[in-house]
């Protein structure tokens, strides 16, 4: 048997079992303790008072942050614990990896996903403007807008490089035991194995990086002519992101390719609203994630919901699906104050919820609530919608539809005496530029989504490499906003009444599983109890997976035959 056999029941968790959770588990505590030595009776402190008081903004893709390192989740959090002991054991079965690695050679490249490989200045002595530590402290500056035209990106490497994927953020390891037990083997040690730390400007186009991997993967020794067919091809490790990178690049040359283990690589992930809409702080840094910045990279909208789910009626559980591969659809609903601001909170009497954890680098904040940005709006939300309508006429037909609730909901607001929530002023040349690079870049990504859909020509044709998937499904996930109707979309507080579904805390578990049509190699769908972050960090599970990548490469997947 070559491949999983395909169940009908879900194995991936119980879609209710977390029905109850208002708050998220802290992923930021979770990779701590999975970074620190392994004490049987070692504990977190329960910090739940302290956030309690917090306001944070719900929906985020964040990991580091100053404020998201507690949680009010402790029944979650302790029984993650239990399930994370039962799951390993006290043995910790690093064995199987340290027998794969044994068997293990070639080349075999690891590279991180969104915000997930160091970038440094282009000039020397080549600062490092990313990870978030000196650059969250405000000890360094950093800009990390891309421009909005394609030249742009063509000349990004003239300003910013890429120099490795971010392996820990302090004491939190990514992947630094992984690399050190790769390097570390007999097999490296001898030269058999050549193990590749792969780094790549995770704000440019996604096809553009899918080319330059492939472009990197050519080089390699694997991939070189004269080699034998059982030793063709480099084994790719891809966490997050990086995953849909590669998966979009096996379509263009999967010769190239000997095995992918995907970990923690989503089909989409709901979670980038938030920071598209808000923005995000870095630890003290409010300025370098601002929902602009967001905006202008371009992988952000990799992550969006195909069939456009996120919204859901508080009372009736109606969806209320976005097209959100639709520019018009972002004015619409205010997806991003770069082409519509938010409008005032929806529910007044409502207080944030202290939800705070998901993905690997920064917290989201409410704009509102970050020092020189924010503050009373001089103009009331009636004047600044009709401002915007007068300010670039050609949107005014999309927003047209929405124009009575709309109006009504900011009419209220400014009834009440609510400030609309202040953005950054758009002058029209600025907001028809958004726009333009909007439906450009959204209509670039359709595509890109497209590309990475299952070939059937290259599974008849055996020419897939073996796929593994690393997944998570015991922690509280983000599936779903509860709203208060439509109208509630464009509102500031959209995001804060949230559906969680088992996943890895950052990455549902149905959506870490492979696109319709892909398979799994035996053995290869893999579960770890560790969080989005430090999944790589989970020695057995890196193990089970590579050791069935190797084995159906010796039964012949992915040579150009029938495999035994």
């Amino acid at each position: 048997m070559l491949y999983n056999t395909l169940s009908r029941n879900s194995s991936l968790g119980d879609d209710d079992q977390f029905m109850d959770v208002r708050g998220m588990v802290s992923t930021r505590l979770m990779a701590i303790k999975d970074s620190l030595p392994d004490v049987p009776n070692f504990k977190m402190p329960s910090l739940a008072k302290i956030q309690a008081a917090s306001k944070l903004s719900a929906l985020s893709l964040n990991g580091i942050s100053l404020n998201g390192i507690f949680s009010n989740d402790t029944s979650a959090s302790g029984q993650n614990s239990v399930d994370r002991d039962q799951a390993h054991g006290l043995g910790n079965d690093s064995t199987t990896l340290d027998g794969v690695l044994e068997d293990l050679t070639g080349d075999i490249v690891i590279m991180g996903g969104y915000r997930g490989s160091i970038l440094r200045s282009a000039e020397p002595p080549h600062h490092q403007l990313w990870a978030p530590v000196k650059v969250g402290l405000n000890m360094r500056k950093a800009n990390l807008e891309v421009g909005l035209d394609d030249e742009d990106e063509e000349t990004a490497e003239d300003h910013i490089i890429a120099s490795g994927m971010l392996q820990n953020i302090g004491p939190i390891d990514i992947s630094r035991k992984f690399f050190k037990k790769l390097r570390s083997c007999e097999n490296a040690r001898t030269g058999k194995l050549r193990v590749w730390d792969y780094g790549y400007d995770w704000r440019l186009s996604p096809s553009r990086l899918s080319e330059r991997l492939l472009d990197f993967l050519q080089t390699l020794p694997s991939n070189q002519p004269g080699i034998p067919v059982m030793q063709r091809g480099a084994l790719v490790v891809a966490h997050s992101l990086g995953g849909l990178i590669t998966r979009h690049a096996v379509n263009e040359r999967p010769e190239l390719f000997s095995g992918v283990l995907y970990a923690g690589t989503p089909q989409r992930c709901v979670n980038i609203l938030g920071p598209l809409r808000n923005g995000d702080a870095v630890l003290f840094n409010d300025k370098l994630l601002t929902a602009q910045v967001n905006f202008s990279i371009r992988t952000s909208f990799a992550l969006l919901p195909d069939d456009g789910f996120c919204f859901v009626d508080r009372n009736t559980g109606e969806g209320y699906p976005v097209d959100f591969f639709d520019a018009a659809s972002w004015v619409r609903w205010r997806l991003s104050p770069s082409v519509a601001p938010p409008l005032p909170p929806y529910n007044r009497q409502q207080q944030y919820l202290p939800l705070s954890s998901l993905l690997p680098n920064s917290l989201l904040r409410p704009r509102g609530e970050c020092k020189g940005t924010m503050g009373p709006s001089k103009e009331s939300p009636v004047s600044n919608i009709q401002n915007r309508t007068a300010i670039s006429p050609h949107l005014s037909s999309h927003t047209n539809a929405q124009a009575s609730p709309v109006a009504a909901a900011a009419a209220a607001a400014a009834a009440n005496g609510t400030p609309s929530p202040a953005s950054p002023a758009v002058d029209p040349e600025r907001l028809e530029r958004n726009m333009e690079y909007l439906q450009r870049t959204l209509t670039s990504i359709s595509r890109f989504r497209r590309e990475t859909a299952h070939r059937p020509s290259h599974e008849a044709g055996n020419a897939y490499p073996p796929f593994a998937v690393i997944y998570g499904k015991s922690i509280p996930t983000v599936y779903a906003a509860r709203v208060n109707g439509r109208d509630a979309i464009p509102c500031s507080d959209a995001y804060d009444d949230l559906i969680f579904r088992p996943g890895d805390g950052v990455v549902l578990a149905k959506e870490s599983m492979l696109p319709e049509g892909y398979s799994i190699v035996h053995g290869g769908r893999v579960r770890t109890e560790r969080g989005h972050i430090t999944m790589l960090g989970d020695m057995p599970a890196l193990g089970k997976a590579l050791k069935a990548l190797l084995r159906g490469r010796r039964k012949g997947i992915g040579l150009g035959e029938a495999p035994a």
